[in-house]
């Protein structure tokens, strides 16, 4: 009997395995073997939106949170934050009006998506690298003046076509802002960006390889009114903004054997408003744990999906939902000669079959 156990026991365990191999060796996806799975639509049909969102979020947030750090600079809140860390009047803290902030960003964003439409898959992974470095001068205790450069780029793959998508550029971004009082400031930016974008996809037709290579440009405008207030040992802040950004990319023919279209210059656009609130604890030392949520919702956003050559019964290459909350954490170093180092953590939540990753880290010091 127990030998007889063990042998239906084994044999259900090679059943099972060869069932596994079976379901395994079945899923085919688009590949130059099996290109007739191969959707014949360019990348950018797809992952524009994401990609347009994604940079401007990041970019529109430099006004707002250099004014933050400049509210922690004004009236009673010099005090308490210095004496929290043992600085004196006159350092880093303390720019005095007069004193000049450099200062240096980089971050790595992974954002995917796996959404599908009528049974056929749009999937694509996105990995995103952005260096930033800006200077910038407080007036007279409430105003602040200040220009960012940066350089940004991003490598795509797209599951659909069986390619995927390189774009890589620069960014020029000047912002401003305005302290009203102790407690609340507005700041004001904007940007204008220049992209170069270079993609591939497999020929539904034939499994040879197509290519397109084209130009583009954007820029955004954003501004905030920001709270701050300091309780104990705890910061309290707060924001409400908008953001609206716009991309124009040039018109383009594919090279390829076969299956090439001439793709027209297109357009896509965000508008979006948004909310948050941020905690921060200062009794740490020099160091200041902090977490942050922004609620973001989308007033507007076209993707221009028909310019991507998809087929006309894809009525839809993203989901309807129009809205996100960004989580933040972070922890703020502040050394005692003037520079502040931050690593940061961010993860967008809410939006439908897409998942982004942030990892950012800055430094900054006066001059």
């Amino acid at each position: 009997m127990k030998t007889q156990k063990m042998f239906n026991l084994f044999g259900c365990v090679v059943l099972i395995s060869a069932c596994a191999g079976t379901a395994f060796a079945s899923y085919e996806k688009c590949s130059e073997e099996n290109h007739e799975l191969c959707l014949n639509g360019v990348s950018t049909s797809v992952t524009n939106g994401a990609s347009l969102r994604s940079s401007a979020t990041e970019m529109s947030e430099v006004a707002r949170r250099r004014s933050d750090q400049a509210d922690a600079k004004g009236g009673e809140s010099v005090a308490w934050r210095g004496s929290q860390r043992g600085l004196a009047a006159g350092d880093e803290m303390d720019m005095g009006g007069s004193v000049f902030g450099i200062w240096g960003n980089y971050s790595y964003n992974d954002f995917d998506s796996d959404y599908s439409f009528q049974g056929q898959s749009l999937a694509y992974d996105a990995d995103a690298n952005r260096f930033m470095i800006g200077i910038d001068r407080l007036f007279a205790g409430r105003f602040l003046l200040g220009v960012a450069g940066g350089y940004q780029s991003i490598d795509t793959d797209t599951e659909f076509n069986g390619g995927g998508q390189d774009s890589d550029g620069g960014t020029i971004a000047p912002y401003a802002a305005f302290l009203i009082n102790d407690y609340f400031s507005l700041d004001l930016s904007g940007g204008y960006s220049w992209t170069d974008y270079d993609q591939d996809r497999i020929s539904p037709v034939d499994g040879t390889k197509i290519r397109g290579n084209f130009d583009g440009e954007s820029w955004f405008v954003a501004t905030n009114l920001n709270w701050f207030m300091a309780v104990d040992n705890f910061v309290f802040g707060a924001k409400a903004g908008y953001l609206y950004t716009e991309e124009e990319q040039d018109a383009y023919t594919e090279t390829g054997v076969s299956s090439t279209r001439a793709v027209q210059r297109r357009n896509i656009d965000l508008a979006q408003v948004v909310a948050g609130a941020e905690i921060a604890y200062a009794g740490a030392g020099a160091y200041e744990p902090f977490f942050m949520a922004e609620y973001r919702n989308d007033l507007s956003r076209d993707d221009d999906n028909r310019a991507g050559g998809l087929p006309g019964a894809f009525t839809s290459v993203r989901p309807k939902d129009d809205d996100e909350v960004q989580l933040n954490l972070g922890v703020r170093y502040y050394t005692t000669w003037g520079v502040i180092a931050t690593f940061e953590y961010q993860r967008v939540e809410g939006r439908s079959h897409f998942d982004s990753d942030n990892f950012m880290f800055t430094l900054r010091a006066g001059l």
